[in-house]
């Protein structure tokens, strides 16, 4: 769920970072079905997840959310992670959020073997600007609504935009950031 982190964490390797995207749709062992560089982006990916979920700080990110968002917990932070280093963005790196968001989508598309799902996926978000307008809390809102058609409306997660930026707030309250409508 977590895209513009992986994506920022693939450092421009183009195989880290289409490894990193699928690291969310290749499951089980590799067996040398992708080349080695992608197969290790899809460990890294897997090796950055193992990490930040039993991580104190994520830990205790999931739970400012409350028992109501407990089994959607996870993918609240991820969002809430995303959004707040797309706002933070020029803090950490030079190349800006518009051009990086586009170029890391297009290296993927570039790679000719992905699952459906996951070109399908890359297609979307580089039409519609996602790693970008993660900054935008009108965003969050629209990822939230289509989460809840594929989670068929058995969470809360129509709920997450709203708690994902009453919780921000609580940490920024002077920051002209932090209510980005």
């Amino acid at each position: 769920m977590n895209f513009l982190a992986h994506f920022a964490l693939s450092n421009k390797d183009k195989n880290l970072s289409v490894g990193s995207f699928l690291g969310d749709f290749v499951k089980g062992r590799l067996s040398g079905q992708y080349n080695q560089e992608i197969e290790i982006g899809i460990k890294f990916h897997r090796a950055v997840d193992a990490y930040t979920d039993q991580h104190l700080l994520t830990r205790l990110s999931k739970e400012r959310f409350g028992t109501r968002f407990k089994r959607i917990g996870g993918i609240m932070t991820d969002i809430a992670y995303d959004h707040l280093l797309a706002l933070s963005w020029d803090s950490f790196y030079d190349e800006p959020l518009s051009s990086f968001s586009k170029r890391v989508l297009e290296d993927v598309l570039a790679y000719k073997s992905l699952p459906r799902k996951a070109e399908n996926l890359a297609r979307i978000m580089l039409r519609k600007n996602s790693l970008e307008n993660y900054k935008d809390e009108k965003f969050l809102r629209e990822a939230s609504l289509s989460l809840d058609k594929r989670l068929k409306g058995r969470t809360p997660i129509i709920e997450a935009p709203n708690k994902i930026i009453a919780v921000k707030k609580e940490f920024t309250p002077n920051d002209p950031l932090a209510s980005n409508t």
